[in-house]
């Protein structure tokens, strides 16, 4: 059956690559044609706005923005004070990258007095970050606080049974669910050189924390930061290329003690192949020390038995983006690991692939300033060992296969404040009994952007 279970995985992501192919069905057969009518239409009445808004609506579809800007400014051109008109224009050079244009015509549409509810709620929740893109220096932060229910807390055997040199042991605490409470706080700036190059020096930085209500051994604590800059190669072939050097560290703590420290660095790409498409390659080398004396771990002699070790990792991965429309995106990365550790049977070469697709949906009432996004997803994981362990089996190397499958919700009230939500199924399945596992967890939580 383990040999199967990567056809699962494909068949998911196939799923989830259809559906991202998937544009909504329009009522004529070539949406180009209708273009180019609606775009002979337009020229000869140019004060049928609503046409002009249905042109602009299928040029956006098409990709076509310099066709959407072109119409959006001949209206304007007829009547300066149609703010749906601005607003979509400012949009429009938002997505160009011209942050400046875009923030002088979401100002001006603001100004205006025939500008409804609705639209001045989407104005305000963007332009903030709009503006805040004007800068030479920019510093964004998000807030997620709330508690998440799990129906495997402490990572229980599904079969009830622990391996110790082969034989099957009950141990005396089973299977637990809890509830914790969890906070998190991620940071990024971004600081733009004063070369007119488009080069970035990119910080990212970011702090978990959980408090278990039953099990307080279980309470993690992770920093994690990353800093490098995002170099922009010039050429013509692929506009916007970019390589960016790093170095990261992390440290965690587990229960009420230090667990876990890396460091390292690594080199990644920026490949665009049109509008539509994106893809990010990289490679990072980690060193890792474990603390053996842990006491959640159980001290030296149980700590041979974690899935990480002391010793490096090197990582190798290729990712990217597919956006089908404006509503629609797919992210992937597929990545190898190779863990390098004293012991052989703490050796280990990983393969792990995952996939999740953004569904961005109107909110439920209108004066909602942000797009919703829901965002199911599917992960899997192969995880296999150089050799046995003989605390656990004397023969059989360990062998894993893990699959992750959930959805988030991203649910904006306006352009500070919004809901998150998330639903997920995990499963290990291993042919040693000590690590086979599944676990749902429910969480929610308001979030906090600034």
């Amino acid at each position: 059956m383990r040999f199967i279970r990567p056809v699962h995985f494909l068949i998911c992501l196939a799923f989830l690559t259809a559906t991202a192919f998937a544009v909504p069905a329009r009522a004529q057969d070539d949406p180009r044609a209708e273009q180019q009518r609606l775009a002979e239409h337009i020229r000869v009445q140019p004060s049928d706005y609503e046409s002009t808004y249905r042109y602009v609506a299928l040029s956006i579809e098409l990709r076509d923005y310099e066709g959407a800007i072109g119409a959006l400014e001949r209206l304007l051109m007829f009547n300066p004070n149609l703010s749906r008109a601005r607003k979509e224009l400012a949009f429009l050079y938002t997505r160009l990258g011209a942050y400046q244009v875009a923030a002088q015509h979401m100002r001006s549409a603001l100004a205006s007095p025939d500008l409804d509810p609705a639209q001045k709620a989407q104005i305000e929740a963007q332009l903030p970050d709009i503006e805040k893109r004007t800068q030479a220096s920019r510093l964004s932060a998000r807030v997620i606080v709330g508690l998440r229910a799990q129906s495997n807390a402490n990572f229980f055997p599904s079969g009830g049974l622990f391996q110790a040199g082969g034989v099957g042991l009950v141990p005396g605490l089973g299977r637990r669910s809890d509830v914790n409470a969890f906070q998190l706080v991620q940071a990024a700036h971004d600081y733009e050189f004063p070369n007119a190059g488009g080069d970035t020096l990119e910080t990212r930085a970011s702090a978990y924390a959980t408090e278990q209500f039953s099990l307080p051994m279980y309470n993690v604590v992770v920093f994690s930061g990353s800093i490098g800059p995002r170099l922009v190669i010039p050429q013509d072939t692929l506009p916007g290329l970019s390589v960016k050097p790093y170095v990261s560290a992390v440290a965690s703590v587990l229960g009420s003690a230090n667990y876990l420290n890396s460091g390292g660095g690594g080199v990644a790409a920026r490949v665009p192949l049109g509008d539509a498409v994106t893809f990010d390659p990289g490679v990072e080398w980690r060193a890792i020390y474990v603390n053996p004396g842990n006491p959640t771990l159980g001290g030296p002699l149980y700590s041979s038995l974690s899935t990480l070790a002391t010793g490096d990792v090197v990582t190798g991965y290729v990712g990217g983006t597919y956006r089908a429309t404006d509503s629609i995106r797919l992210d992937w990365r597929a990545a190898y690991s190779r863990a390098n550790a004293a012991l052989a049977s703490q050796r280990s070469g990983q393969v792990d692939v995952q996939a999740m697709l953004r569904l961005e949906v109107d909110p439920p009432v209108p004066e909602i300033g942000r797009r919703w996004t829901i965002a199911p997803y599917a992960r899997f994981t192969s995880l296999a060992f150089d050799a046995a362990n003989p605390f656990v089996d004397l023969w059989l190397a360990r062998r894993d296969t893990a699959w992750t499958k959930g959805v988030m919700l991203d649910a904006p009230i306006n352009g500070q404040f919004g809901f998150t939500g998330h639903l997920e199924f995990a499963r290990n399945d291993s042919n040693l009994a000590n690590f086979r596992t599944h676990n749902v967890s429910v969480s929610f939580g308001p979030v906090a952007r600034f």
